[in-house]
């Protein structure tokens, strides 16, 4: 789903399942379209149209970071570390059923998930798609480098307004009439640079 960082990142686009072939109840979401189609070949489609009601989801990632940090955890300095998986989610019936009858059941998908380990290992890029892979991670990390610049700015900010609201306390606390009003003076100074216009500066060098 969508609360998973590299699908949120990397995959846009939810494809409805039956475009493809799949169960309706069934979506794809996929970073290049070329890699979808080669990893649902015709013998993984027969796997998932037979057991659609064991299969939850099936998710391959080169980017994979777990779930996506909260709002108020977000304050990182660099992009989360990411692994290469192949993260297969089964739903197990038990019910009127022997664990041994269950594990029977459940054998067309491991063998699934061997075969698609092996289908992966061999799998390459093709040198588009390859270009393409390379400009999403750019663009994530130019994107994560701007959002991180921008919350260390205000945070230094906010710790800057903070250090004056303390050193107006400790100067009311002090009664002492002439220092508080230099430093009322110094803050109205401070506030009229802060609201008055940049000028841009054009220097021109005499030949």
């Amino acid at each position: 789903s969508k609360d998973m960082t590299d699908l949120s990142l990397f995959c846009g686009e939810r494809k409805s399942g039956e475009k493809l072939g799949l169960p309706s109840n069934f979506s794809v979401m996929s970073e290049i379209g070329e890699v979808s189609l080669a990893m649902l070949d015709s013998k993984v489609m027969a796997i998932i149209n037979r057991y659609p009601e064991l299969i939850d989801y099936i998710h391959f990632s080169d980017q994979y970071s777990g779930p996506k940090q909260q709002e108020e955890q977000a304050s990182l300095t660099k992009l989360p570390a990411t692994k290469k998986v192949l993260l297969f989610g089964f739903n197990v019936q038990l019910k009127g059923r022997t664990v041994q009858e269950a594990i029977e059941q459940h054998k067309p998908l491991l063998n699934l998930v061997f075969y698609c380990m092996e289908k992966v290992r061999r799998y390459r890029l093709s040198k588009e798609g390859k270009n393409k892979a390379d400009k999403n991670r750019l663009k994530v990390e130019e994107a994560f480098l701007k959002t991180t610049h921008a919350a260390r700015a205000e945070a230094a900010a906010a710790r800057r307004e903070e250090k004056r609201r303390q050193e107006k306390e400790r100067i009311l606390q002090e009664d002492d009439p002439d220092k508080q009003r230099k430093w009322e003076e110094k803050e109205m100074k401070r506030q009229m640079k802060k609201k008055a216009p940049k000028m841009k500066q054009l220097k021109v060098k005499a030949l």
